[in-house]
């Protein structure tokens, strides 16, 4: 015993801490069924809670677009430095060596702007409880719950409880801004919450991941995603060359028109002046020939500058491999209720353990 008094008198004198695990496993064991009672407490709470929880479904899309060969000219000669900058994710091909100005780091924002989603809401989705098609706008104002135990309504209204509805007059606004209610804003969000896009550095594999409350609603919204996501990618890429096709088709029916005109004019001059050996008289068939001849040029020319520009526009469309398509959920992804239940538990030991702690430590004699 003064061996004791004594090693603890030394342990105060030199400031040390000193651990005796034969009191703390006395104190375990003395408020072992205290500690039992709070960690299961807990794991109990935690194990209601994670039945309170909806059951969600994830579905997942990979895409690989193809190589951008526009890349190569101006970064090609710079040799292993491009690659080198692209594992850093930063793009020196060039501002004008005509590299593409959409790059794949992109689709993510583009996927969450407003009007991505506004063109994805108006999609028709399945659903499953109603057995018909309908947009996400219909199927987000139902109760959608799941979860085994259901207390409580969805509160719907609160992400839209501090919004307020701006009503305007028509063209009040500019052709580029936009103008949604707080009903159309809820939607949206929701809908911008139900999936993401992501996109690797490395090897430019898209990723599109959606999770809702039902299996079919999800892989529709991944296959919707990423069709609306290649069909973006494909105006833009596409846009500036069809324009341009649009225009030379015009300039074609135009010269068309001129050459048959013209023709016609030729033609009719020839039946009114057979055997006429006036100059004026062949002088006007010769500039008629020659008008003739013109338009016959002019709408060959347009003519082959269409046919090579519809060329252009199927070599600038971009093509996107399937890796891995939208597929139906056959099991939940979430939530974890067995990981739940695990955590709560562990919370639980760790407070009966801060409990025990303070019943069993003297705070005036710690504290003094």
């Amino acid at each position: 015993m003064p061996t004791h008094v004594e090693n603890n008198q030394a342990a105060e004198d030199t400031g040390e801490i000193s651990i005796n695990f034969a009191e703390i496993f006395q104190a375990l064991k003395k408020y072992r069924i205290s500690i039992a009672l709070i960690s299961f407490l807990f794991a109990g709470i935690g194990a209601f809670y994670s039945l309170t929880l909806n059951n969600e479904y994830l579905t997942e899309v990979k895409l690989l677009p193809e190589a951008d060969s526009k890349m190569g000219g101006a970064a090609g000669g710079l040799g292993g430095l491009s690659s080198l900058a692209g594992l850093a994710g930063i793009n020196i091909g060039g501002g004008g060596g005509g590299a593409d100005a959409l790059q794949p780091a992109m689709y993510p924002e583009i996927a969450q702007s407003i009007p991505f989603l506004q063109e994805l809401a108006k999609a028709k989705i399945y659903n499953p409880k109603r057995k018909r098609f309908e947009t996400f706008a219909s199927f987000y104002a139902l109760d959608n719950r799941n979860a085994p135990i259901q207390l409580f309504e969805e509160d719907k209204k609160s992400a839209i409880k501090d919004m307020e509805d701006i009503n305007l007059p028509a063209g009040s606004i500019g052709q580029d801004m936009v103008n949604i209610n707080k009903k159309d804003a809820a939607t949206l969000s929701a809908l911008k919450s139900s999936f993401t896009v992501e996109v690797d550095k490395k090897t430019f594999l898209i990723k599109i991941a959606a999770t809702t409350v039902d299996p079919v609603v999800s892989a529709s919204i991944a296959n919707l995603v990423q069709n609306q996501l290649t069909k973006y990618v494909t105006r833009y890429r596409t846009e500036k060359v069809r324009t341009e096709m649009a225009f030379l088709a015009d300039r074609q029916a135009e010269a068309r028109k001129r050459y048959d005109q013209s023709l016609f004019t030729l033609s009719n001059y020839k039946d009114q002046n057979r055997n006429v050996f006036l100059n004026v008289a062949k002088d006007q068939g010769k500039k008629l020939q020659y008008e003739v001849d013109l338009a016959f040029n002019i709408y060959s020319s347009l003519t082959t500058q269409l046919s090579e520009t519809k060329i252009k526009v199927q070599k600038e469309t971009p093509i996107f491999k399937i890796l891995e398509p939208a597929q139906i959920a056959l099991r939940k992804t979430g939530p974890k209720r067995s990981l739940i239940t695990l955590g709560a538990l562990f919370l639980g030991l760790f407070v009966s353990l801060i409990y025990v702690f303070f019943k069993s430590v003297n705070l005036k004699e710690l504290l003094s």
